[in-house]
């Protein structure tokens, strides 16, 4: 089909007329990294780009895309694209790819087909992959991706493009072909299996409506080779390492190492981000030839096992080997670094190369991704940098010092933050971000852990003192009343707070709240019932809390249901933000504290002190809540006087890192509450 010797150069692509002014393409997934930078080189190109986001408003629709635009330019070291560009080539359509129609008028249908809609591209997709979240993702890679095909046969477009990925090929080894895979293929985890599906559906769909289909699998992308930034992307290899780089002082503490279960000799293949959307122009100037499946690869692979080791270099360990299988018990560890890179499995796991009939590019080398780790390890310590919180000194009620965090202008209405017990500011700052553009945001390292440096005290060891220590907090900014949020084991400080000294707060909003809170029949989740189970052993001397410790990295045997308790405990967070809540285990001293902390808060009151509590509350669960059982939610927002339930469909336990919409409620509450209390109308 092409010259392999031939070189695809994205430069001299854009120059040559792929598409002329009167054509236009549909476009998914532009705000996300593959589909931002594919649109920001279209743009560079003729013809208008119609591009569907989501947003409340068209407004917030456009700036998502704009905003991600902005983005890659600056990934690449590149101009921004113009405004009047922008206006001339961009249309935002505002939709959402899981509604029927895409969530399309009939009379927005009926625009679009006059626009001369030549092709739609399909880049959005779900990168979660847990087999327990096949709901989640078909919503959006099957569901979507039929909902995309429907409204592709009424807008009667010539083809359609499915951005797929090389790792459609599953557990299969050898050599993989550009084609549909077999039936009975095996995969790794669901991600795969559901592109794998989409394959399939895309290819049966546009034939039996005949319809032009082409379908690219890029293999694992990386960001600009022109640059080796990351782009902003955290899948990949990134995310391997950034795995890696959040828990290097855990790393550095084993005595043995994390045996992965794979083939030593797998080898991964890595492209630059700029060498796909390169792939993608160069098949439009040869009109897609003649295949209807391509692979989007490197000419050269890499030894998973060689970039691993280059990824301890920069983190200075040496602590990851790849074993055909294990030969002793697996380790606590080694079942934590299992749950938080199942998703790269598929890398490791098998030995398989792709076929390439594109023209080649630039082969990707070991000096070349030792340099894109580099880059991205400087990335890490900038943002590591990058705290948008300011620092304090408050001294306690007590006579103890705390840090204390506060962000935006003190001079508007100030939210109080008791985040969860041992946990640092990390977790705070998106949700402190979001609320600082209306209020003055202030939270504090609890004291005991992380506050390691002050000395412990067991008589102390309760909810109080961390409400009295939230009342200094306020007194040391002049702050008269507030209103106050808790997350997790935090809610039982708000709770106390607003029973023990309830002038000083207006409202509270309890995020998916870790308490004392006893009922009969009220289900426990499967981490608090580990959680309880070994927080009186760990808690009940520091030798006991030393031997934990040792369990838990594996240096030494321990009891069977005590391993299966730790191993719930730690498997049952977040993978992103294991280096965040591996915080209270990183020690025996922390471990200790923490275990008191939590044992206390769990044998505090029975009603949680919800009794004393007639402030206005938001109680907010989330039905996908891993820590906390959704059903507490419910019955803490029965047992409040003031109680109101707000329960998330789609998320879990971290929702106030992730989702922004959540600030958003929480201020709508505030404000709702303040108006009541004026006697305004909302």
């Amino acid at each position: 089909m092409s010259n392999k010797s031939q070189q695809i150069n994205l430069i001299e692509l854009i120059k040559q007329p792929l598409y002329d002014s009167q054509e236009s393409i549909f476009i998914t997934g532009a705000t996300g990294f593959l589909g931002g930078n594919y649109l920001y080189w279209k743009l560079h190109t003729s013809g208008k780009v119609f591009v569907l986001s989501r947003g409340e408003s068209e407004q917030e629709a456009l700036s998502r895309i704009k905003n991600n635009l902005k983005s890659c330019a600056q990934s690449y070291d590149l101009p921004d694209i113009p405004e009047d560009e922008l206006e001339r080539k961009l249309v935002c359509v505002r939709g959402d790819l899981k509604s029927q129609g895409l969530g399309l008028s009939e009379k927005q249908i009926i625009q679009l087909q006059q626009e001369n809609i030549t092709e739609i591209w399909h880049f959005a997709a779900s990168l979660s992959y847990r087999w327990e979240d096949q709901n989640k993702i078909d919503a959006t890679n099957l569901i979507g991706t039929q909902n995309l095909l429907d409204v592709s046969k009424k807008l009667k477009v010539k083809r359609f493009i499915y951005i797929s990925t090389a790792y459609t090929a599953g557990k299969t080894s050898g050599s993989i072909k550009e084609q549909l895979h077999s039936e009975g293929t095996e995969f790794t985890n669901y991600y795969e299996q559901s592109k794998c599906y989409a394959e399939k559906l895309v290819s049966q769909y546009t034939a039996s409506m005949g319809i032009a289909s082409t379908i690219v699998r890029p293999s694992i992308v990386l960001g600009p080779v022109l640059t080796q930034r990351s782009g902003g992307t955290r899948f990949g290899l990134y995310g391997f390492f950034n795995e890696m780089y959040q828990i290097k002082s855990t790393l550095s503490q084993l005595n043995h190492k994390i045996r992965l279960v794979g083939d030593p000799k797998a080898v991964g293949n890595f492209i630059p981000v700029d060498q796909v959307v390169a792939d993608l122009l160069y098949l439009r100037s040869i009109n897609f030839g003649t295949q209807p499946i391509y692979h989007s690869v490197n000419p050269s692979n890499l030894r998973i096992f060689d970039v691993i080791k280059q990824c301890e270099q920069h983190i200075g360990t040496d602590c990851i080997d790849i074993v055909d299988s294990r030969d002793s018990e697996t380790t606590t560890l080694e079942s934590m670094f299992d749950g938080r890179t199942e998703f790269y499995e598929g890398y490791y796991g098998t030995l398989k190369s792709f076929e390439r009939s594109l023209p080649h590019h630039k082969p990707m080398s070991l000096n070349v991704m030792n340099n894109y780790i580099r880059m991205f390890q400087e990335e890490l310590v900038l943002e590591g940098s990058d705290d948008s919180f300011e620092r304090h000194q408050v001294k306690t009620w007590d006579g103890n010092l705390l840090t204390v965090y506060s962000m935006g202008s003190p001079n508007k209405e100030t939210i109080i933050i008791a985040n969860a017990y041992g946990m640092p500011v990390d977790f705070m700052q998106p949700l402190a971000s979001r609320l600082s553009r209306d209020y003055h945001v202030i939270t504090w390292d609890t004291r005991w852990v992380p506050g390691i440096t002050q000395g412990f005290e067991l008589e102390k060891c309760h909810s109080l003192t961390h409400a009295k220590d939230a009342i200094s907090v306020l007194d040391s900014f002049g702050v008269k009343q507030a209103s106050t949020i808790g997350w997790s084991s935090g809610v039982q400080v708000v709770l106390r707070a607003l029973s023990a000294f309830p002038a000083r707060f207006s409202s509270a909003v309890l995020l998916n709240g870790g308490i004392s809170l006893k009922k009969k029949k009220l289900p426990v989740s499967e981490f608090e019932q580990s959680l309880k189970s070994l927080l009186p052993k760990i808690s009940s001397s520091r030798r006991n809390a030393e031997l934990y410790c040792q369990l838990i990295y594996g240096n030494i045997q321990g009891d069977a249901d005590d391993k299966k308790a730790i191993n719930s405990v730690i498997s049952s967070t977040d993978p992103r933000l294991m280096a965040m809540t591996s915080l209270p285990y990183q020690n025996s001293e922390t471990l200790y504290r923490y275990a008191n902390m939590m044992n206390n808060l769990f044998n505090e009151r029975d009603d949680a002190y919800t009794s004393d509590v007639h402030q206005p509350v938001l109680v907010v669960g989330c039905q996908s809540d891993e820590i906390t059982h959704p059903e507490s939610a419910v019955e803490l927002s029965r047992c409040l006087s003031n109680g109101r339930l707000l329960m998330l469909e789609d998320s879990g336990h971290f929702a106030h890192y992730y989702d922004s919409s959540l600030a958003k409620s929480i201020i709508q509450f505030i404000v709702q509450f303040k108006k009541d209390q004026e006697g305004v109308p909302a």
